[in-house]
C-alpha cells in the first residue's frame, strides 16, 4: 500500500456497487469489450464500506450509491433506480470532474482487520472499514492490466490472485 503515497488520487466511480479508485499516472489500456479506456497506475476496488471525509464531514460514501442524486425529505420514489444515477455518481463528479481534480496521498495507514485510512491533500480522507467474516473480497489493490498478484482483502484475511508471489499490504 505504501506504493501510493506521493500518488494522485484522480478519479473515483462504480461499476454496480463496487467502488473504484484510480491512483497515480494515466494510461491508456484496451478494455475487455475492445474499447480503449484511461486507467491508473494503481488501482483500489472495494466492495465494504468506505468513505470520504474532510475534517468532521462525510463528503460521500458507500451509502450514496443507494440514494437519489439531490437529498430531499420526501421518501425515496419507489421506481428510484439507483444504477441509473444517485447521489454518489453527482459528488464524484463535483470531486474530480473530468479528472482535472486530484488529491495528493499524504499518508496510508492500515488498521485491524483489513481496514484503511488514505490521507489524502486538503484534509481529505478516504476510509475502507470491512464489517463482516465472509470470505467474499472487501477490497483489492492492483495494477490494471498488469499480469501480477492483486492485494485482496476478505473477512478470512488478506488473500492474493494473480502471480505465485507473497501477499505483503
Amino acid at each position: 500500500m505504501t506504493a501510493l503515497v506521493g500518488l494522485p488520487l484522480w478519479a473515483v466511480g462504480r461499476a454496480a456497487d463496487l467502488a473504484w479508485f484510480q491512483f497515480g499516472s494515466r494510461r491508456a489500456v484496451k478494455g475487455w469489450k475492445g474499447e480503449e479506456k484511461i486507467v491508473g497506475e494503481w488501482a483500489l476496488h472495494v466492495q465494504c464500506p468506505w468513505r470520504i471525509t474532510r475534517a468532521e464531514t462525510i463528503v460521500t460514501g458507500r451509502g450514496d450509491i443507494f440514494c437519489t442524486p439531490e437529498e430531499t425529505n420526501e421518501p425515496t420514489p419507489a421506481d428510484f433506480n439507483w444504477e441509473k444515477g444517485n447521489r454518489f455518481d453527482r459528488i464524484a463528479e463535483q470531486l474530480f470532474g473530468d479528472g482535472s481534480h486530484e488529491f495528493s496521498v499524504q499518508c496510508i495507514e492500515l488498521g485491524d482487520a483489513g481496514a484503511i485510512e488514505i490521507r489524502l491533500e486538503h484534509d481529505y480522507k478516504l476510509q475502507v472499514f470491512p464489517q463482516d467474516s465472509e470470505s467474499a473480497e472487501h477490497w483489492r489493490l492492483f495494477r490494471p492490466y498488469v499480469d501480477e498478484r492483486h492485494l485482496v482483502f476478505s473477512g478470512r484475511g488478506f488473500q492474493a490472485a494473480g502471480a505465485d508471489m507473497p501477499v505483503r499490504p
